[in-house]
């Protein structure tokens, strides 16, 4: 995996998962159509825990030298996106979200990845492969999508905390 620093706050990821491990995180998708749905406009996420475990290595290391201290991961959830869906622009709220990974985990068109507007500059990581971007701070950074899926979207998503116990307040 490489990260590719962008911005001390935003990240890309390349080749993040090895083949058997993307495998196995794929696999998950197979059930997607009963996990919970979200509404977005006119457009659906479904949202499903992934069950594989993963180690996030390198990438916490980062996210703990960044904040001086010792991160703890929220949830892993996996998320399918309908065609139109757009997850608009937007600040996190939560106080457990640190920072946030993303991985993108099927083929498809560029524009259809994140973008993250830090003191007034848009940087943007495209939809690839295998590739997402690390977030730090995303309570007070926008980010978001500028264009809807164009087919469907699959992604693993990563927040992490800093604090040891998560907070009720989602």
């Amino acid at each position: 995996m490489q990260l590719v620093k962008i911005h001390n706050d935003f990240y890309q990821l390349l080749d993040v998962f090895q083949e058997e491990e993307m495998e196995k995180i794929q696999n998950e998708f197979i059930h997607h159509m009963c996990w919970k749905k979200l509404s977005q406009g006119d457009s659906i996420r479904e949202e499903g825990a992934a069950q594989v475990k993963i180690n996030w290595g390198r990438i916490q290391e980062v996210i703990d030298e960044y904040f001086g201290k010792n991160s703890f991961p929220n949830t892993t959830q996996l998320w399918y996106d309908w065609k139109g869906y757009i997850n608009e622009v937007h600040k996190d709220l939560s106080p457990n979200l640190s920072a946030n990974v993303q991985v993108y985990l099927s083929e498809g068109v560029d524009s259809m990845g994140t973008h993250c507007n830090i003191d007034g500059t848009w940087y943007s990581v495209p939809y690839k492969f295998n590739t997402g971007y690390l977030m730090f701070n995303p309570t007070k950074h926008e980010h978001g999508m500028r264009s809807p899926v164009e087919d469907y979207r699959m992604s693993l998503y990563q927040s992490f905390r800093i604090t040891e116990e998560p907070s009720p307040i989602w």
